[in-house]
């Protein structure tokens, strides 16, 4: 009688822990959310996921890069909720666009080269081949050194779009997957030209940013629309996000989330 009697309370010990799961999820598990994409995107996102989480323990937010394409194909394809994308997209009933901040492109250099000044045109025929040395620019008698980031970068994208009216990179041009490893590269030879995202150059870097068109790369030139280079940072979902990645995506467009952004280098929306 004993026995049963035991078995009956565990029996209801049982129920309750189950009926307690089911009810309240968020105790029992995480609310996932994967964001997946742009690799200029994806410091802020880090930042941003990182102050979430410590606000909201029930959510665990992954954050990684691999590019604008991998975000926008991990949303076709229902891999990730979130995708980040760094330049301009085109209107899909199927995808929902959310802005979340506005990135200036800077033109760069090693520390070493004695040009501060290009025009949009001459950078263009620089990416494109038509100038290939230095001293066709009012540089030092060396040849130029394309650096550039592989297709499917959304950076590689804009400037392709702003600079270059939708036409290649030379030919020979050397390609680096991330943008550290373009500053790298940069950082190392004299005579090399690359570009990068704003919010990814440090203090440390020892690169130089040109001006364009006599104008400096910076947030204030950018906030005046004056700087030439920019592109929107994107989050990217499927038409319908669920409520706990909308819920995350409102946070970030809040006066909190826009301080985080802000603070990375990049210009708020709001």
């Amino acid at each position: 009688m004993k026995q049963k009697y035991k078995i009956t309370i565990l029996s209801l010990i049982i129920i309750i822990i189950t009926l307690f799961m089911i009810f309240t999820p968020g105790i029992a598990k995480h609310k996932n959310i994967a964001v997946v994409g742009s690799s200029s995107v994806q410091p802020v996102a880090e930042k941003l996921s990182e102050e979430y989480t410590q606000q909201h323990p029930s959510y665990k937010i992954t954050v990684q890069g691999g590019g604008s394409t991998m975000g926008l194909n991990s949303i076709k394809k229902n891999s990730a909720q979130i995708g980040t994308y760094s330049t301009t997209l085109d209107d899909n009933p199927q995808i929902k666009q959310t802005k979340i901040a506005t990135d200036a492109i800077a033109i760069i250099t090693n520390i070493k080269n004695n040009i501060d000044d290009l025009t949009q045109q001459q950078i263009q025929d620089i990416f494109t081949g038509k100038i290939t040395n230095w001293k066709q620019v009012g540089g030092e008698d060396a040849q130029i050194h394309v650096i550039t980031r592989e297709a499917g970068s959304g950076t590689r994208d804009a400037i392709e779009k702003l600079l270059m009216n939708n036409t290649n990179f030379k030919s020979d041009a050397i390609v680096q997957s991330s943008t550290g490893s373009l500053i790298k590269t940069v950082e190392s030879d004299p005579n090399a030209i690359g570009y990068a995202s704003l919010s990814d150059l440090k203090k440390d870097n020892n690169v130089k940013q040109l001006n364009v068109d006599g104008i400096t790369p910076t947030v204030e030139n950018v906030k005046n629309n004056k700087y030439p280079i920019t592109r929107p940072f994107l989050f990217l979902t499927n038409s319908t996000p669920s409520n706990e990645t909308q819920q995350f995506i409102d946070w970030t467009l809040s006066e909190e989330g826009q301080k985080i952004i802000a603070d990375e280098g990049l210009i708020p929306v709001n």
